[in-house]
Order: C-alpha cells, then sequence, then structure tokens
C-alpha cells in the first residue's frame, strides 16, 4: 500500500501535466501513486503521460468523456493508499508538502492526530497570495460545516482525506450532468467525521479561465444543484445557511420539474421560510436577466451607431 495516491481527472489539458508531474518529483522520499483519469481527451494527453519517467507507479485509464464525478469514482476505485487528494489541472502540490502531511498521520490507528479523516490547508496563487481566508486557529479540529461553512471561511482550501473514507463517500453522478461542487462530498464527511486545519500552504492554484471555477455550475446542473442545497438545508449548518439553501433547493427543484418537493426536503421546518427564500432567488434571477438584456441591447445598440457612422463616412469619402 503506498503512501499517497494522487488523483487527477483530466480532459484535454495534456500541456498541463508535466507541472503536476515536476511537482511530485519535488516531494523528496515519498511512496506516491498518481492516478490520471482520461476522461475522454481528444489531444494528446496519453503519449505526453507516456513518457514521463516512471520516478514514481503512474496509473492511465481512459474512459469515454462521462464527467468529472465518474472520473473522481474510477481513480478511487484505482487507489491503493492510506492517504487522497484529487489534483486537478490547474493545481500543484507545493514542494515536500506531502512529507510534511505524513507527519500528521498515524499508521497504525490509519487516521490523522486525534482521529480526524481529513487535515485540510491552505491554498495560494502564483504570486504567494493566499486563496480566500486564513484558518481563524493555526490548528484546529472540527469539521467541513461547523468551521467552514457556518463561520464563512472563503476560498480553495487543500485537503488530504483518508483513502477508505473517500472510497465509502463515491461522488452523486446524474446523467447529461458532468460535474458537481465537491462540497458535496466534504459535507458528508462532516457529518460523520473530524477535520484536522492547519494554517500551512500546501498547494497552488492556477485557476485556468476555461476551468469549472469560472463557470456558474449551478445553473450548468441544477440536479446536482438541487441535491447540494438539499443536503446543506439542515443542521448543523446556521439557521440563516439552512433558509437559504432552502430556497435555493426549492428553486432548483422547480428548474427540475420535481412534484414532491416538500416531500423530499430535507428541512421541512423551515420550508415556509425556504418559500420566501425563493421566491427573493426567483427576484434575483429576473434582475440579472433584466439586467443581462439591457446589456445586451446596449452593445447592439452601440454596433448598429458604429456601423451607420462608418457607412456615412464611406458614403462622404
Amino acid at each position: 500500500m503506498h503512501q499517497y495516491s494522487i488523483i487527477t481527472p483530466t480532459y484535454n489539458r495534456a500541456k498541463y501535466l508535466l507541472r503536476i508531474y515536476d511537482c511530485l518529483c519535488q516531494q523528496g522520499d515519498i511512496d506516491l501513486e498518481w492516478i490520471i483519469v482520461d476522461d475522454g481527451s481528444t489531444d494528446n494527453t496519453k503519449e505526453i503521460i507516456s513518457g514521463f519517467e516512471k520516478k514514481f507507479e503512474i496509473k492511465y485509464a481512459y474512459q469515454e468523456n462521462a464527467g468529472k464525478p465518474t472520473a473522481m469514482n474510477r481513480g478511487l476505485e484505482m487507489a491503493d493508499s492510506y492517504i487522497s487528494i484529487s489534483l486537478d489541472s490547474d493545481d500543484i502540490i507545493c514542494p515536500n508538502t506531502l512529507k510534511k502531511v505524513w507527519n500528521y498521520f498515524d499508521i497504525e490507528s490509519g487516521s490523522f492526530k486525534h482521529n480526524c479523516v481529513c487535515l485540510t490547508g491552505l491554498c495560494q496563487y502564483e504570486n504567494g497570495d493566499i486563496v480566500g481566508k486564513t484558518f481563524p486557529h493555526d490548528y484546529f479540529v472540527s469539521d467541513h460545516i461547523r468551521y467552514i461553512k457556518n463561520k464563512n471561511i472563503i476560498g480553495d482550501k487543500c485537503l488530504f482525506y483518508v483513502t477508505e473514507i473517500l472510497k465509502q463517500t463515491p461522488y452523486p453522478t446524474f446523467p447529461n450532468e458532468k460535474n458537481i461542487a465537491p462540497g458535496i462530498i466534504h459535507t458528508r464527511v462532516a457529518q460523520k467525521y473530524k477535520t484536522l486545519y492547519v494554517n500551512e500552504v500546501f498547494a497552488e492554484k492556477q485557476f485556468l479561465q476555461d476551468g469549472l471555477s469560472a463557470k456558474n455550475y449551478w445553473i450548468m446542473y441544477p440536479n446536482s444543484a438541487e441535491l447540494y442545497f438539499n443536503e446543506t438545508s439542515a443542521p448543523p449548518f446556521r439557521l440563516k445557511l439552512q433558509i437559504k439553501h432552502s430556497g435555493e433547493y426549492i428553486f432548483f427543484a422547480k428548474m427540475n420539474h420535481k412534484k414532491n418537493i416538500f416531500k423530499e426536503a430535507k428541512n421541512k421546518a423551515l420550508f415556509p421560510l425556504g418559500m420566501f427564500a425563493y421566491f427573493f432567488l426567483c427576484i434575483k434571477h429576473a434582475l440579472k436577466k433584466i439586467n443581462f438584456l439591457q446589456r445586451s441591447n446596449d452593445i447592439i445598440k452601440k454596433r448598429i451607431r458604429s456601423r451607420k457612422q462608418n457607412y456615412h463616412k464611406k458614403i462622404k469619402d
């Protein structure tokens, strides 16, 4: 069994894989496996991977394009390690991070210190700035709901999980939806287990322009959004989030033409307040749509005026 499984789901990102390979080569004397799940790439992903020197075990699997959740689930099935981390195409692990993380792990119990199943650290940008907020404490035991969501600690973080826990918590998948917010996994784990939080930088984020973070995946993946907001509309989420998420659950359930919205709601007690939140959300989206239409109309008018001016100029000339 390896110390680490580094799982990289990828789709047409061949040119970024060398960057990940180089960062893994900078981890020192660590026993790791790099699991690359090729989600139907049409570029030279396979050729790039075959050219890597085997300084550690590299497992490659190809599948028809089915989306990141399916690719992650396949990667986890292939994993044979104590600790796993999902490393996307726009991520790298900072040098010697795996050595640092291993110091928090107890191999006898198969968990991190204080019987935690996850170790969470910080991410930085390429210029060294921290992504989002640092943690209120330099060393703290809690969980994703009570510590991250309820305290509104924004920004991507770097999470190392006990592999077996992730195997027991697969990503939900939906037909015709190729992604889901990773928060659903963090939330489900938080219902049962604890996480150790440390103010140490473990990873660097690049945030590619065509990446998921650049898109509104709630609207793009409404079934996934419905599931996420329904599961996060109940305790131990703080009351304000329960009401807000109840409204968002109703919004996406209606978008998905669900009939038994109340019956399937996780928090029926707050459902009436959720309806108020839903109405406000509808107004917000309507205003955004009006604003978008107005901006589009202004752009069209501007182009028409420009063309008229150019036409009259040509006539005069």
